[in-house]
């Protein structure tokens, strides 16, 4: 990213990356007691990403790139 943040973009950013580390624990403190398996996280998202996608306007492109990166984050 190049150039100076908002201080509004700085929470933003803030905020994603939060929330990215949060899903990150969660998931994999759910792996690790066999709730889930090792990549069904970021595909049943991927899933559901596409769907919302193909309805138009159901969640902002904010959302839609929280999800992402999210998706992207738990992918390993």
């Amino acid at each position: 990213m190049t150039g100076k943040l908002s201080p509004e973009g700085q929470v933003t950013a803030a905020y994603g990356a939060a929330m990215v580390a949060a899903f990150q624990v969660l998931i994999n403190c759910l792996e690790e007691n066999d709730v889930l398996l090792p990549g069904q996280f970021p595909d049943a998202l991927t899933v559901y990403m596409e769907m919302v996608k193909s309805k138009k306007g159901h969640l902002s492109d904010m959302t839609l790139a929280v999800l992402h990166d999210i998706r992207t984050a738990t992918e390993d």
